[in-house]
């Protein structure tokens, strides 16, 4: 997936749990669009890497709080701090 395929959804903000989930601040009016997704594509290192969505809430109306499979760690979802999520344009709402 390309950068130019996708739009952003929103910012990795900070970890939330030593379970290795993330809450990321999401750039939109309507959160609950984007509660049931299967997955995100994550900028790292200039490519847009999937991860996919283990369980997922919204969190104080602005924020989404995901679980990734094979991110099971503190340390883990730490490092994902400041990433941008991305979704393809096909899931922009209309």
């Amino acid at each position: 997936m390309r950068k130019d395929e996708c739009f952003y959804l929103g910012k990795i903000a900070k970890k939330f749990s030593f379970k290795g989930e993330v809450l990321i601040y999401l750039d939109t009016d309507e959160p609950e669009l984007y509660q049931n997704l299967e997955s995100v594509f994550i900028e790292y290192n200039k490519n847009l890497v999937p991860f996919f969505i283990e369980k997922s809430a919204i969190h104080r109306d602005k924020f989404l709080r995901d679980k990734y499979k094979d991110v099971d760690t503190e340390l883990e979802a730490d490092n994902m701090k400041n990433l941008e999520v991305y979704l393809p344009l096909t899931m922009l709402p209309k």
